[in-house]
This record gives structure tokens, sequence and C-alpha cells, in this order.
């Protein structure tokens, strides 16, 4: 059964510098190349847009040119960032509280914890938690977190992974 909490939380530890991670989370140089794909754009100051594109296979599954759609809430690079996010697909759901905090340990390691608040928001919960069928694009948040530690590790694309 899906994970529909209110609010879920998912932690991972990359062995990259905070800095990094926050490149690959707000640049499209490496947001096709992990998660969903597609490129980005991103104002980062408060009330500015971060809008993920779709990609070519998902325009062909009939998706329109955003996939998903957030207003900065919080910029603090490379340490925090909070949006709210809203998936293209759920448009009858509000606007969800996402927040990323990146802990950068002294030898580099870096603690990714992402938090989001799914309140009102049933469908997108039960998407985000993930279904485990990623090859039908149903990994969640934790298939999009191992996707961009796989990719910032080893510079490889995880597989199922990217544009």
């Amino acid at each position: 059964m899906a994970d529909t909490r209110t609010t879920q939380i998912h932690s991972i530890y990359i062995d990259a510098p905070a800095e990094k991670v926050w490149q690959a989370l707000t640049s499209s140089e490496y947001t096709n190349r992990f998660g969903y794909g597609g490129d980005i754009t991103f104002e980062a100051k408060p009330g500015g847009r971060m809008i993920h594109h779709t990609t070519p296979a998902m325009k062909d599954m009939g998706m329109g040119d955003d996939a998903l759609i957030g207003t900065v809430v919080e910029v603090e690079p490379p340490n925090r960032l909070v949006l709210d996010w809203q998936a293209a697909w759920h448009t009858d759901e509000p606007p969800q509280r996402l927040t990323y905090e990146l802990t950068q340990g002294p030898s580099g390691l870096t603690r990714v914890t992402l938090t989001h608040d799914v309140t009102d928001a049933p469908e997108t919960a039960k998407d985000v938690a993930g279904n485990g069928k990623v090859e039908e694009g149903g990994g969640g948040w934790p298939w999009v977190l191992s996707s961009l530690k796989t990719l910032l590790e080893t510079g490889r694309t995880m597989t199922t992974a990217g544009s």
C-alpha cells in the first residue's frame, strides 16, 4: 500500500559536497541525468519560479511543457531550498511545501533531507511515496534521490533514470 502520510521525509547520504548536490538540484546540466529527467528553470530568489520541464518522452505520453511547477519560498545555497510545489498532473490538489536540506560534513559527505508536506494532496502523496514500479514511472522520491546519488557518486545515469 502506498504511503499517504501528510508529511513524507526522505533522507540519503551522498558522497559529494553540498555545492555539487545543490547544482544537481537546480541546473539542467544535471536534472536531465537523474530522476525523470528534463530541463529546469530556476530563479534563485523568494518568489522566483522553479519549473521542471517535460522530456520528449513525457510529451509523447500526453504531458504538456511542464511536469513540476514551484514557487521559491526560501533559498539559502547550498544548504536549504523551500518551494511551494505542484505536479502538473495533479492541478486539482493544492501546491505542497517541499523542503530540501543539505548538510555537509567535514569529510565532504552530504546528507540530503527532503521533506514533502502533502497535506490535502492524497494523490500526490501516493505518487511521491513511490509504488516500486520504477520502469513505469512509479519510483517517487526514493527513486529520484537514489538516482541523484548514483549520478553524483559515479558520474553515470542510474538505470531507468534521466531523459
